[in-house]
């Protein structure tokens, strides 16, 4: 029988949801799964009831891993999360798992997540054992206290001017296991079971100058033969006329052990940090591989085709037909852009292991520049552009001047059937955000059914026979803002209007 796994799946795709559980299931869970796509309805699951585990999509519409990990730190930081997403973006994984993320995992690799899953439930287990051991020391400390101020733990009494013992309590007759004959009369020196003469009288001698003497891991031997650690603790007063000296004596063998075990967890957990940690880096660095191979290998054989086409061309030119030539050059057209893909992925890829310039960034100036250029590009059509005044934001310049040209360009093209068209370019505030920033315009819109493909590499809502592209700004977009700690999103009305929102994290 599987075991039962409660799951809070934050994912705007119910087939991906439905692709998680199956994985699960046929991994020996029997999920249990709650899909949630939004702030409120992932804060309303957390405080309903408890999970077993929180799988997160990397970046959805209405929300993103990073806001759902906040989330999740706020109202529940002892449920494991995992990014699940179909994106590869190494950079932001490590940042996830620095502030919390357990494990990332991509959609492609759903066979893992069954492993990380279980492996983050024995974690969990370790922790509570972990919190049981220091809740019983703390517990332990407190007993001890309670104890010692009402004298019932090992007691001897001592005269303070000789170091005759003159009395002793049940207690340290248990532990110890000699009769109470054993103590009475003797010097404190003189017990078998303080193994050192020299040090017991030194130590009597302290407490007579002092008034006080304490040793948390004293040795002592019972009448067995077994060493016990105790925490001697020794004060004088005055009972009528006479000086004594009471000795407390507690047995903290056990105290000892747990301590050593809590260190010992402690370190099989940072060394999991730093393994997977290592991990992370060391997939950083196959990205890097993989980006280079993508470069030299893959856009050679292309290289290798626009040649070969030129010298049929050029061979068999008097001898082509008008629909061969119109295939050799679809072969072009098609290698051609085959190569500008190449130049997108690698791209976007590169957004991951670029490394932040945060400085002061006039975003309004920058809008006023990318503007500018696009009517010289074409200054024929009648575009109004209205740009908000000295928006201001902290960020990495370059990146963000490619997320205006991105969405400022999307507007220009999307506007292109338009006799007067608009783009505008501000801020707002909005509940529960910090400064959002938006690009509007009244081009031709969309379905926001289909909003979740906006943000993905090589998604497009319209045919590029109407709005030429090849479907990597909108991605690009969501990569530099993830970079910044931010979110994206978009609102839209087919024929009507589509504003492009976003929101700047802070280091």
């Amino acid at each position: 029988m599987n075991q039962p796994l409660r799951i809070l799946i934050v994912d705007d795709s119910d087939d991906d949801a439905t692709l998680i559980s199956r994985a699960l299931r046929q991994n020996g869970y029997d999920a249990i799964p709650k899909v949630v796509d939004s702030a409120k309805e992932m804060k309303n699951a957390l405080e309903s009831q408890e999970w077993d585990v929180i799988v997160s999509d990397h970046a959805m519409p209405r929300f993103s891993a990073p806001a759902s990990l906040l989330l999740a730190k706020q109202l529940r930081p002892h449920i494991p999360f995992i990014i699940v997403s179909g994106e590869i973006d190494q950079k932001l994984a490590v940042s996830l798992m620095r502030n919390g993320a357990k494990d990332y995992i991509s959609k492609l690799e759903l066979s893992r997540l069954a492993p990380a899953i279980e492996r983050e439930l024995r974690e969990v287990l370790m922790k509570k054992e972990i919190e049981k051991i220091e809740g019983a020391l703390k517990r332990s400390e407190v007993r001890y206290r309670r104890l010692f101020e009402t004298a019932e733990d090992g007691i001897l009494i001592l005269d303070a001017i000789t170091g005759q013992i003159l009395d002793v309590n049940p207690f340290l007759i248990k532990i110890l296991g000699y009769p109470k004959e054993y103590f009475l009369g003797k010097m404190l020196w003189d017990l078998g079971f303080f193994n050192d003469e020299k040090q017991s009288k030194s130590t009597f001698e302290e407490l007579q100058d002092k008034g006080y003497v304490r040793y948390k891991n004293l040795p002592l031997q019972t009448s067995a033969g077994k060493l016990i650690s105790v925490e001697f603790v020794s004060n004088t007063y005055m009972v009528n006329d006479l000086k004594v000296a009471q000795c407390n004596i507690r047995d903290i063998s056990e105290h000892i052990l747990d301590e050593k075990e809590i260190v010992k967890l402690n370190a099989e957990l940072e060394q999991r940090v730093k393994d997977r940690t290592s991990q992370l880096e060391a997939l950083n660095k196959e990205l890097e591989t993989f980006s280079y191979s993508v470069s030299h290998d893959l856009r050679a054989p292309l290289r290798r085709i626009l040649a070969y086409t030129e010298n049929l061309d050029d061979d068999l030119s008097s001898m082509q037909s008008t629909a061969s030539k119109e295939i050799v050059e679809k072969i072009r057209n098609n290698a051609r852009r085959m190569d500008k893909l190449i130049s997108a992925l690698l791209n976007i890829s590169h957004l991951s292991l670029q490394t932040l310039a945060r400085t002061s960034v006039d975003l309004s100036a920058i809008a006023w520049i990318i503007a500018n250029e696009l009517k010289q590009s074409q200054p024929d059509r009648n575009v109004d552009f209205t740009i908000g005044e000295k928006i201001i934001v902290d960020g990495d310049a370059l990146l963000l001047r490619s997320v205006m040209e991105n969405l400022f360009g999307n507007a220009w093209k999307y506007t292109s059937r338009n006799d007067t068209a608009t783009i505008e370019f501000g801020s707002v505030q909005k509940e529960f955000e910090a400064d959002v920033y938006f690009v509007r315009d009244n081009g031709a819109g969309f379905d926001m059914a289909y909003a979740d493909k906006l943000f993905g590499a090589f998604q497009r809502l319209h045919h590029e026979k109407e709005f030429p592209g090849i479907g990597i700004g909108l991605a690009t977009v969501q990569r530099i803002i993830a970079r910044h700690n931010g979110r994206v999103w978009a609102e839209s009305v087919p024929g009507g209007h589509t504003a492009f929102y976003f929101t700047l994290g802070k280091e």
